[in-house]
């Protein structure tokens, strides 16, 4: 396997993020790994096409929280490597059976979505997800301790029914996953609704992150968040 695969970024606060430059940022995501003092949360698991387990494990030796934003290929392809793991319920059953249907990669995700393979020979007719359950349902409001830093899970749907972000209230950090990145962004999807995603990006604004780390593309301060955010609301 591509030791290289995965591309690894440092942010202040003991955030790293992890991402596929080999796929397009509509193809891939970011996953975000925080670092607290007992435990470690990795928010997505990527695609999947290349084992993202090692690379966590690599960057901290806290035991890991790995909570899924939703259930859409691009964020839940390594969560079968964890078995600690976390989503809301409306997309729970969903990961017990991943059809390329459910996760929605069927039709999208294709051969030459991949700028390079992840080692010579690799035969992407044999990509699939697994089946991983989550192991905790969760909901708007709980709070995640990993020792010395506290973060907020925030139920933020639209884009899909149990989208996930997390935001960090002391350091005003907000992980906006799909709700809202700086980019082409999908709310007429099967199972996606437009009002929530109205009242979703509201709430999102209103916290006033200093820094957003999304889903896709690079990571937002404060001003540019509000406008893009904006700029989005007004256009749904």
């Amino acid at each position: 396997m591509d030791k290289d695969w995965f591309e690894v970024t440092q942010h202040p606060n003991r955030i790293f993020q992890l991402s596929e430059p080999a796929l397009g940022p509509l193809y891939g995501s970011h996953s975000w790994l925080v670092v607290g003092d007992k435990h470690a949360l990795l928010i997505d698991t990527g695609v999947g096409i290349a084992p993202i387990a090692p690379v966590v494990r690599a960057l901290t030796e806290r035991p890991i929280i790995c909570l899924l934003s939703h259930s859409h290929y691009d964020h839940i392809g390594g969560a079968y490597e964890f078995t600690d793991r976390r989503m809301h319920e409306a997309e729970a059953d969903i990961m017990a059976n991943p059809t390329p249907e459910l996760t929605f990669w069927g039709g999208w995700l294709k051969a030459d979505s991949l700028s390079r393979l992840p080692y010579p020979g690799y035969d992407f007719s044999t990509y699939e997800i697994k089946s991983a359950s989550p192991t905790i349902l969760v909901k708007d409001g709980d709070e995640l301790d990993l020792g010395g830093r506290y973060l907020r899970i925030l139920h933020t749907p639209g884009h899909s029914p149990g989208l996930l972000s997390v935001f960090e209230p002391e350091n005003g950090t907000l992980f906006s996953t799909d709700a809202l990145y700086n980019g082409e962004m999908f709310f007429k999807l099967r199972g996606s609704n437009v009002e929530d995603a109205r009242e979703s990006l509201k709430k999102l604004l209103a916290l006033h992150p200093g820094t957003v780390h999304p889903g896709h593309f690079a990571s937002m301060d404060a001003e540019t968040f509000q406008r893009v955010g904006h700029h989005q609301l007004n256009s749904l």
